[in-house]
């Protein structure tokens, strides 16, 4: 596939490693020579200096002929004008990164042909989103939604008291339609099998139907879904959030620094409680009780200041932190910190855009781990080695999961003796080099 990706921050170079890794062809577009030379040293692409949206640029980069333009740059105007532009001059499809409420509306963080542009993503909305799954779930650190939603992959990680530690995963009383997925144990994700024990810290990947997930999540937490919430924020991401958390009727208490900016989103959001202060004023903290809330949630736009109010919250009493943070590679950091949940905007938007660079192989996709280990939903073709053989002898590669089939309107998750057919739809998580060979499994073999 040959891409153009226009803009070099941290969603522009992680695109460049994933596609890099999947052998495309790639021309990147910046104006800042520095970034240039960094993507020279680090990636085996093309570069070019120059505006993102000036025709001439867009002209000597064959957008063309691309197959897929991605504009990800820090202004969205830009990225709408050089993907407009990109698509009137030929290329396939186009994807553009907006980071304001004003393009995209309606608490939505995906809108498909606007102005002319096939995706535009608002990672900021997507955050929202995200979290607001977590505050419904039952102790779970990230939620993936797949096949149309009717299936959920969820982290988990095990406290000191979880009720499944030090059993084997064969005794515990899992839900019928829901499994341990993978196991992450001192930064090491392993596929487990029914021998293994878990143990304090160990970080579960559960995945299953969306009705049995919240039941699976209960044999591993004792947490229950946020009905108080605190956020520290009310940017983007904390207002959507704010009116999603309220839409399912939770108590929302929102801190704001800028005066203005609160005095707004007093009038805007109907039922919160928005007060003007500084979020890492610990005494403010504890005046408003925050630790009564079941989750604190940081996000603003500064990195130190979630990190300072998620620690301050913590040791406040907040039974749940999670905060944003725009440098994904501090995620880990922060983890051992103690903060529960980490999330990354920058990240959502790089996952979100590559579900569309390889949407010719997979019908969705979610990356585990910095990419240890890929979720993958895959149709069984007719005449591939998949069909009508149980799972159990289809001879996958080690580290290689089927977690669920669709057939039709039934979505199941399977055993040893399932046999697969023409049509179904599998979600498949891999680990290591094995997607190439999964892949092929599925795929018609070749007379």
């Amino acid at each position: 596939m040959f891409v153009v990706v226009i803009g070099l921050g941290e969603v522009g170079r992680h695109l460049l490693r994933s596609l890099g890794d999947d052998h495309h062809d790639v021309v990147a577009i910046d104006s800042d020579p520095e970034a240039l030379a960094y993507c020279e040293e680090h990636h085996d692409v093309m570069t070019m200096l120059g505006f993102g949206a000036n025709p001439k640029v867009l002209e000597q980069a064959r957008v063309g002929k691309a197959d897929l333009v991605i504009t990800v740059t820090d202004h969205d105007e830009l990225n709408l004008v050089a993907a407009l532009a990109s698509k009137q001059a030929g290329a396939g499809r186009v994807i553009a990164r907006v980071q304001g409420n004003d393009w995209i509306g309606d608490g939505a963080g995906m809108r498909y042909g606007f102005l002319g542009v096939d995706v535009v993503i608002n990672p900021r909305v997507l955050v929202a989103q995200e979290l607001t799954k977590i505050a419904r779930s039952h102790g779970a650190t990230e939620v993936v939604e797949l096949a149309n939603d009717r299936v959920e992959l969820v982290q988990v990680e095990l406290s000191e008291d979880s009720p499944a530690l030090q059993k084997p995963l064969s005794r515990l009383p899992l839900p019928k339609e829901a499994l341990v997925a993978a196991v992450v144990r001192e930064g090491k994700l392993f596929v487990p099998g029914g021998a293994d024990v878990l143990r304090p810290k160990d970080r579960l990947y559960l995945i299953g139907l969306r009705t049995h997930i919240t039941l699976a999540e209960d044999v591993f937490s004792r947490r229950r879904e946020a009905r108080r919430v605190c956020i520290v924020g009310g940017g983007v991401v904390g207002q959507s959030l704010a009116e999603k958390l309220l839409k399912d009727e939770a108590e929302v208490l929102l801190i704001e620094e800028d005066l203005e900016r609160a005095e707004a989103l007093s009038e805007t959001l109907e039922g919160a409680s928005v007060i003007h202060g500084d979020g890492t004023n610990l005494e403010l903290l504890m005046e408003e009780e925050v630790g009564r809330f079941d989750l604190f949630a940081s996000v603003t736009q500064d990195d130190e200041v979630n990190l300072m109010a998620g620690l301050l919250a913590q040791r406040a009493g907040a039974s749940r932190t999670a905060v944003l943070v725009q440098r994904a590679d501090y995620t880990e950091i922060y983890r051992q910190l103690g903060i529960d949940v980490v999330l990354s905007p920058r990240t959502v938007a790089s996952n979100q855009i590559l579900k569309y660079v390889r949407a010719s192989a997979v019908e969705r996709l979610a990356v585990l781990e910095g990419g240890e280990a890929e979720v993958l939903e895959l149709r069984a073709e007719e005449g591939s080695r998949v069909v009508g053989e149980p799972i159990h002898r289809l001879n996958l590669p080690r580290g290689t999961l089927i977690a669920a089939v669709i057939r039709g309107s039934d979505v199941t998750v399977p055993r040893g003796e399932h046999v697969l057919e023409h049509g179904d739809t599998v979600i498949c998580l891999v680990t290591g080099p094995s997607r190439s060979t999964v892949e092929r499994l599925f795929h018609k073999r070749a007379l």
